[in-house]
């Protein structure tokens, strides 16, 4: 726009110059000329006729340019160095290096933009990117060598102020000299047995900074050993080395020992520390196996009834109960019928013969309840027969030795037959038909 409006003005004053001083070809006025109807005012020796500007003594036909913006030899064109085309009041002419830019001229304030705006020759050295990180010194960039620090960049894991913004963050600082900052994976600055990819110390503490301490620095029974310190049972906390053995058949001192008077030799429960009476005899422990308040060291014969130990009372059971050695008589079962003589069994040399034994027709008291056959010598249903007397069903009274056989599928006369009429010959469930 300014450039235009340069031309245009030049364009308006090289017309009215034509008009004015006519052809340009003309000689200048001598002295001793009245013969011009014109004046030459600015006395340069041409008259308002031929000059251009006879208001201006440096403006006629062939009068040298001058550095003023103006057609000082009338030819119409003002040369191109004397044009002011960015408008900052400085032509080539006067020394502006860049007439396209208005903050470039001679004597201009120097600006942060790389540019040699004072046109001295010169950028100013903290105008130049030299990293080509988009920054200069003048715009804070704090190492112009290096093309990842800038105002505003991201910190990389680098120790070193990429962001320009005069710290250097905390997890790029290497404290403890280790070699790694807590950005590239140290967990703990402040140990130099802690980084990343370090040899783990048996010290609970998790020097490779993977998450988690040594599997073997754990001391998970708190017994102030750990297993890498020689703990053989991290779980026990009377387990550790130099600890004193209990009896518990237990390396506890983890000298990969444990003592003779420790071991269950006979697999009983007990060792000799315990108080085993005789650890090659495993039928002989301390444990009180039945609750009686003796175990099989005190003499007790059987640890697994509560009832049987030395002193105790004989029972009816079949069993010696007060460990002597000895079944008392009258609790054997001689005739293997499940009763002795001392629960009730009146006959124990007949198998048949004890407490709730079925009544037979032998004339014997079976169920020894001081009656001979009660319960088979009574006729139940009323037929004149009981069991003795061979009713085979004493609840039916049409059924007894004298009952006529009828077709119904049944042994009415008890003679353990069935007319051939009542039998199933062919298996089919139904009765045959038939003469009886």
């Amino acid at each position: 726009m300014t450039w235009n409006l340069h031309l245009l003005r030049t364009l308006a004053l090289a017309a009215i110059t034509s008009l004015l001083v006519g052809c340009p070809d003309e000689e200048p006025l001598d002295d001793d000329d009245t013969t011009s109807p014109f004046l030459d005012e600015d006395g340069d020796g041409w008259d308002s006729e031929n000059d251009c500007d006879d208001a201006d003594p440096d403006t006629h036909p062939g009068a040298p340019e001058l550095c003023d913006g103006v057609d000082n030899n009338c030819d119409d064109v003002i040369p191109a160095d004397e044009v002011d085309d960015d408008g900052d009041g400085a032509m080539l002419c006067d020394g502006d290096c860049d007439d396209d830019d208005p903050t470039t001229y001679a004597g201009a304030e120097e600006a942060c933009d790389g540019e040699d705006n004072d046109c001295d020759n010169v950028v100013p050295s903290d105008e130049v990117d030299d990293d080509e990180d988009g920054y200069r010194v003048c715009d804070d960039d704090c190492e112009d060598g290096d093309a990842t620090v800038y105002p505003g960049a991201d910190e990389l894991c680098d120790a070193i102020d990429n962001d320009c913004d005069g710290v250097v963050p905390d997890d790029e600082v290497d404290d403890d000299a280790d070699g790694q900052m807590v950005c590239e994976g140290d967990c703990d600055d402040a140990d130099e047995t802690v980084y990343a990819g370090a040899d783990e110390l048996c010290d609970g503490i998790d020097n490779d900074c993977d998450g988690a301490a040594g599997e073997d620095e754990v001391d998970d029974d708190a017994d102030g050993v750990m297993i890498c310190d020689g703990d053989c049972d991290d779980a026990d906390d009377t387990t550790y080395p130099l600890a004193e053995e209990l009896c518990d058949g237990v390396d506890n001192d983890c000298d990969t020992v444990v003592p003779d008077d420790e071991v269950d030799d006979d697999g009983d429960g007990a060792s000799d520390c315990e108080g085993d009476c005789d650890d090659t005899d495993a039928s002989l422990h301390i444990a009180d196996g039945d609750g009686d308040g003796v175990t099989t060291c005190d003499g007790d014969c059987d640890d697994t009834q509560a009832d049987t130990y030395p002193g105790a009372a004989e029972l009816c059971d079949g069993i010696d109960n007060d460990c002597d050695g000895l079944v008392p008589a009258d609790e054997s079962d001689d005739d293997g019928d499940g009763s002795w003589a001392c629960d009730g069994d009146c006959d124990d040399g007949d198998a048949d013969i004890y407490p709730g034994a079925p009544e037979q027709c032998d004339q014997v008291d079976n169920d020894c309840d001081g009656d001979v056959d009660e319960d088979v010598d009574a006729d139940i249903d009323g037929d004149g027969y009981n069991a003795c007397q061979g009713d085979c069903n004493n609840l039916d009274p049409a059924i007894n030795p004298d009952a006529i056989e009828s077709c119904n599928g049944v042994d009415d006369d008890c003679d353990g037959t069935l007319k051939p009429s009542e039998a199933d010959g062919d298996g089919d469930g139904c009765i045959e038909s038939g003469n009886a």
